[in-house]
């Protein structure tokens, strides 16, 4: 991933970032997910038209420090088995690829490179095409019509729904629409069923903390947490 990210604990492409919290070099907590979307973002629309491959690397390495940062903010919160394995394996993919990418551009770049053969081709010395003789027309239509048959099994595909997830900068201007109306609840401020929303919201709501945009309060262990707005 070519694109550098500047933060105030980090600088550097979005891969080293995931590498540095993953060996525990680097809080999670400290990281805030949404200057580097914003950032990200900004990118993509200075670029008149950037590879697939790259947005797509920038995604898989985002939900990954997503997950990794609500599971240590929220660790009640059980996520499902296959949305985890799902996501270490499409973070396994990525750093095989990225490995790879980065040995055959080296190998690219050298001015001389040629590569052989490791079993030899053998080739017939005289090529020529001999119909089988008890092959008919009727024989070749039913060998056709089993292909179709095959190829409808492999075109039915399952369908796959997608659901529009709200982003942390939606969410925080929910939040701060929210307390401008005096003190809010955080349980009210998202779907209790939802458990992406549930993690959106309380991303949205580290991130105005932060900013000492709002106060919160929490009596005790598990308790209800009480927001309020920080007069400026």
């Amino acid at each position: 991933m070519s694109y550098t990210f500047s933060l105030e604990q980090f600088e550097g492409p979005l891969d080293l970032l995931l590498k540095l919290i993953e060996e525990e070099r680097l809080d999670i907590t400290t990281i805030s997910l949404a200057k580097v979307t914003d950032q990200y973002l900004a990118y993509i629309e200075r670029e008149e038209e950037l590879p697939p491959e790259e947005i797509a690397d920038f995604l898989v390495v985002a939900s990954k420090l997503i997950y990794i940062k609500s599971k240590y903010l929220l660790p009640s919160l059980e996520l499902d088995e296959e949305e985890g394995e799902g996501l270490e394996e499409q973070l396994r993919l990525y750093r095989e690829y990225y490995t790879a990418s980065k040995v055959l551009t080296k190998m690219i770049g050298k001015k001389r490179f040629s590569y052989a053969r490791t079993v030899p081709l053998r080739v017939p010395r005289e090529q020529k095409f001999s119909p089988p003789t008890n092959v008919t027309l009727s024989v070749l239509s039913d060998a056709f019509k089993l292909v179709i048959g095959k190829l409808e099994l492999i075109l039915q595909l399952p369908k796959i729904i997608l659901k529009k997830t709200v982003s942390i900068r939606e969410k925080i201007s929910l939040l701060t629409r929210a307390i401008e109306r005096g003190i809010a609840r955080f349980h009210e401020l998202y779907d209790s069923s939802n458990k992406q929303d549930a993690i959106v919201s309380f991303l949205a709501l580290l991130e105005l903390m932060k900013l000492h945009s709002i106060a919160v309060r929490q009596d005790g262990l598990f308790s209800e947490i009480v927001i309020s707005k920080i007069e400026q």
